[in-house]
C-alpha cells in the first residue's frame, strides 16, 4: 500500500486504501486507425508543436527533472503518460529481479538504505534487552546470517512437522490450525491463511468496538479461476505452482511419487476452497451456537480459548458460503491429505525466512506471477520484512532522522488547503440535496489527517527476539502480533495509537476511523533534491493528499459517516445520482485494454479510479490558490498548470513487465498506471487548456462524455 515504491510485485487488496505507483504501455483505448485518423495526428503534432513554447536555454536549466523525462517526440494530446515519463522509461530498464520499476522503486531504494544504515548501527550496539535498537539489531543480525540458516535448513520448523505427523482427527488437525493461526499474523494477505482467516477488526456497525471477524482463505492462488482458467498465463502459473508443491514435498518425503502424489492432493484442495470463495464480504453478527451449527465439524470454543479469546459472545461472519463449503471439506478430505495440505503451507509461509533452498522454489513460483527472475540482495529482503514486523520501532528512528519538521508543516498545511478545497466543491454542487451535503461537510469536518506519526507509541520490549534463528525471530514476532490483536477484543478503540504495522512508505485511508495517513516516505521524493528544493506545482500535482482524503467519499467510503460507522447518510435521489455519475467513469475505464484481450475492470476500479479523479480536482484548485501558480511564471521551461500535470504522472511513472500487468487486470482492484494518469487526465478542463488538447487527439473527450461527480 505504498506511494513511493511498492516492494510487493503482486497486486494486494486492503480493506485500507493504498495509493500505489506503476508503468508504461498503449494507451489502453480502441482507437480508430484510418488515414483519416493519421492525417490528425500529423495536424495535431504541428498544431501542438505551434502552440506549446518550446522551452529555451535560459528557461530550462538541465537538470529540471521534469523536463529531462519528457519524450518530445510523443504529443502530450495522444499519450500524456509516454510524454511526460518516457525519456526516463528509455534511461531506466526494469531490472532482471523486479516485476516493475519506476522513479517510487528509486525513492524505495533510497528509504530502504536508511534503514540498512539504521539496523546495521542498531546491530553493532550492545543495547539493553527490550529496546528499539535490540529489536531491530537482534533481527537484522539473525536476517543477515545466511550461513546460520543455510545450516539450519528445516530443523527449526521440525517440531512443527512433527505436530503434524501426530494428527490423528479432525480436532487435532485444527488443533494444530491453531498453533499456525497464533504466529502468522502478517505471512501473506488475508486470503493466503492456513485454511481460514480470523482476525481483530473495528465492528463496521459501530466503529468505537472491536470484533472478532472470520473471512475466507487458505489458497495460494486466490479465487476459482485461478486455478481452471485455461489461457496461457493462467496456466503458467498453475504449473509453476504444480512445480513448487512437488519440489517442497520432495524435500519433505525424498520420493518422487510420494510428492506427486502430495502435490496434486493439495491444489485439489486449494482449488476446492477456491470454489466456495464468496466475491466481496458481507457483515453477519452470529452466536457461537449458530457458528457451530453453521460448521459443526470445528469445536469453534476449543479453537478461539486456542488462540487466546477466553470469551466472546458473538462474531462477525463475512463468508458464511465458504464456511459451509469447509466443514463438508473437513469430512470428506482424506485426513492425511490434510496433513498434507499443513506441511506445505508450514514450508511456504516460512519460506523467506528459512533457507536458501525454501526461498529459491518459492521465488521460482512466484516469478510466473512478476516475470522477474532471481533474487534482490539479501539485504534488501531483510529490510521489507523488517518494516513488516519491526514497523514501529523503525518508523520511531526513522521519522526522527528523516522527517525534519519543516517537511511535516509544509504538508500539514497543504492538506488542510485541500480540505478547504473540497468544502467548496460540496457546497456548490448542483445534483446533491441541502441534506446530504451536510452529512458530506459534517464528515469532511471530522476527518483527521494524520502526517508522519503521532507521538503514542506501542510499547515493543516484550517482543521476544534473539540472535539464534531467523524464521524463529519471525515467528516470535507473529506470535507477540496476535496476542496484542486478541488483546483488544472487547475493549474499546483508542483512536489515537499508531497501527501496530505503519509503513513508513504507506498513505491511506482508513474507513472505520475516518482517517487519513500521509506517512513520511509516501512524499514523493526527487533523487538529489531536498524536498525545500521543489516547486509548489510538483508537491501538489505528486501528493497522494487528494487521493486518500478523496477516499472517503468514493464508491465505498461514501458507505461510512463521519465517526466511522457503515450507515446510509444519502437520500435516495442522491444516492442514486451518485450512482449515474459514477457509471460514466466505469464505463470509460471499462474501454481501456491495455493488453490484447485484457480490459481494465472498471466497476473493480471504481474506488481507486474515483479517488484518482476527485483528488486531482481538489489538489488543483488548492493549488490555484498558491503564489506559484497567480504568478504564472516558467519553471524548466513549463508553466506552473503544465508542471502540476507532468507532476501527477510523475507520481505514476513506472513500467511493468506484461505478466505483472496481465495479473493486475486480472485482480481488477487497480488500473494500470498509463490508464490512472491518463483516464483521470481527459476529465479535466484545466488539462485540455495547459496542453492545448482538440478533438482528434487520443487524450479528447466532448465535454458531455467527461466524468462529473465531486
Amino acid at each position: 500500500m505504498i506511494r513511493k515504491g511498492n516492494d510487493l510485485e503482486r497486486p494486494i487488496k486492503s480493506r485500507k486504501s493504498v495509493f500505489r505507483s506503476g508503468p508504461p504501455r498503449r494507451l489502453a483505448r480502441k482507437w480508430r486507425h484510418s488515414l483519416q485518423g493519421t492525417f490528425a495526428l500529423l495536424v495535431t503534432l504541428i498544431l501542438w508543436a505551434a502552440t506549446i513554447e518550446p522551452p529555451s536555454a535560459a528557461q530550462q536549466p538541465r537538470q529540471d527533472f521534469l523536463a529531462a523525462d519528457v519524450d518530445t517526440t510523443v504529443s502530450p494530446g495522444e499519450d500524456f503518460f509516454q510524454y511526460a515519463n518516457g525519456e526516463w522509461f528509455k534511461r531506466n530498464p526494469i531490472p532482471e529481479n523486479r516485476g516493475k520499476w519506476g522513479i517510487g522503486n528509486l525513492a524505495s531504494e533510497d528509504i530502504a538504505a536508511q534503514l540498512r544504515r539504521i539496523s546495521e548501527v542498531a546491530a553493532a550496539k550492545k543495547a539493553p534487552r527490550g529496546s528499539i535498537e535490540q529489536l531491530v539489531g537482534d533481527f537484522w543480525f539473525t536476517g543477515m546470517d545466511s550461513t546460520t540458516a543455510n545450516k539450519q535448513g528445516l530443523a527449526p520448523v521440525q517440531p512443527d512437522l512433527d505436530r503434524i505427523d501426530q494428527i490423528r482427527s479432525i480436532r487435532d488437525l485444527i488443533d494444530v490450525v491453531a498453533i499456525f493461526h497464533n504466529r502468522e499474523q502478517f505471512n501473506g494477505g488475508p486470503w493466503s491463511r492456513v485454511l481460514f482467516f480470523g482476525h481483530v477488526e473495528q465492528d463496521e456497525k459501530n466503529s468505537d468496538r472491536w470484533i472478532y471477524s472470520l473471512l475466507q482463505s487458505g489458497t495460494s492462488m486466490g479465487s476459482s479461476e485461478s486455478y481452471s482458467s485455461t489461457d496461457p498465463r493462467s496456466v503458467k502459473i498453475q504449473v509453476a505452482f504444480r512445480e513448487y508443491l512437488f519440489k517442497t514435498f520432495l524435500r519433505l518425503q525424498h520420493d518422487s511419487g510420494k510428492a506427486r502424489a502430495s502435490a496434486d492432493a493439495v491444489y485439489d484442495i486449494e482449488a476446492q476452497l477456491a470454489k466456495a470463495f464468496d466475491h466481496g464480504y458481507g457483515y453477519e453478527k452470529i452466536g457461537l451456537d449458530e457458528l457451530s451449527r453453521l460448521a459443526p465439524t470445528i469445536d469453534w470454543n476449543r479453537y478461539l480459548q486456542q488462540i487466546g479469546i477466553a470469551k466472546i459472545d458473538s462474531v462477525n461472519m463475512r463468508s458464511r458460503r465458504f464456511y459451509v463449503a469447509l466443514d463438508s471439506l473437513l469430512r470428506t478430505v482424506p485426513l492425511e491429505n490434510w496433513k498434507d495440505y499443513l506441511r506445505f503451507w508450514l514450508i511456504k509461509l516460512n519460506s523467506p525466512y528459512l533457507d536458501d533452498e525454501a526461498l529459491d522454489d518459492f521465488r521460482a513460483y512466484d516469478s510466473a506471477y512478476t516475470g522477474a527472475a532471481g533474487l534482490p540482495p539479501r539485504w534488501r529482503m531483510i529490510i521489507q520484512h523488517e518494516k513488516r514486523w519491526l514497523g514501529q520501532p523503525l518508523a520511531r528512528l526513522f521519522e526522527k532522522e528523516y522527517f525534519p519538521a519543516d517537511e511535516k508543516a509544509r504538508y500539514q498545511a497543504m492538506a488542510e488547503t485541500i480540505r478547504d478545497a473540497f468544502r467548496n466543491r460540496i457546497a456548490h454542487l448542483d445534483w446533491m440535496s441541502d441534506a446530504t451535503k451536510q452529512n458530506a461537510l459534517l464528515k469532511l469536518a471530522h476527518l483527521k489527517l494524520s502526517i508522519g506519526f503521532p507521538e503514542k507509541w506501542t510499547d515493543f520490549s516484550a517482543m521476544p527476539l534473539r540472535r539464534d534463528s531467523y524464521v524463529l525471530n519471525e515467528i516470535r514476532a507473529s506470535k507477540w502480533f496476535h496476542d496484542q490483536e486478541i488483546k483488544r477484543l472487547n475493549a474499546a478503540v483508542d483512536r489515537t495509537e499508531v497501527d501496530l504495522i505503519p509503513d513508513i512508505s504507506d498513505a491511506e485511508y482508513d474507513w472505520s476511523n475516518n482517517e487519513m495517513r500521509l506517512r513520511p516516505g509516501a512524499v514523493m521524493a526527487v533523487p538529489g533534491l531536498r524536498n525545500d528544493q521543489l516547486d509548489d506545482a510538483f508537491v501538489y500535482g505528486s501528493t497522494p493528499l487528494g487521493h486518500e482524503i478523496s477516499h472517503a467519499f468514493d464508491s465505498e467510503g461514501r458507505h461510512y459517516d463521519a465517526y466511522g460507522n457503515k450507515v446510509d447518510w444519502w437520500t435516495a435521489a442522491d444516492s442514486a445520482a451518485f450512482l449515474v455519475r459514477a457509471q460514466v467513469l466505469i464505463d470509460e475505464y471499462n474501454e481501456f485494454m491495455p493488453l490484447d484481450g485484457l480490459h481494465v475492470n472498471g466497476q473493480a476500479s471504481l474506488a481507486e479510479n474515483m479517488a484518482d479523479l476527485v483528488g486531482v480536482r481538489i489538489t488543483l484548485d488548492a493549488f490555484k490558490k498558491t503564489e506559484q501558480f497567480k504568478k504564472n511564471e516558467r519553471v524548466g521551461g513549463f508553466t506552473p498548470l503544465q508542471r502540476f500535470f507532468l507532476a501527477y504522472a510523475y507520481g505514476f511513472m513506472t513500467q511493468e513487465r506484461t505478466e505483472l500487468l496481465a495479473g493486475m487486470l486480472k485482480g481488477g482492484s487497480y488500473a494500470p498506471e498509463r490508464e490512472r494518469v491518463n483516464g483521470v487526465l481527459m476529465n479535466i478542463p484545466e488539462f485540455y487548456e495547459a496542453f492545448n488538447v482538440k478533438p482528434g487527439d487520443r487524450m479528447y473527450r466532448p465535454e458531455s462524455a467527461r466524468v462529473k461527480i465531486w
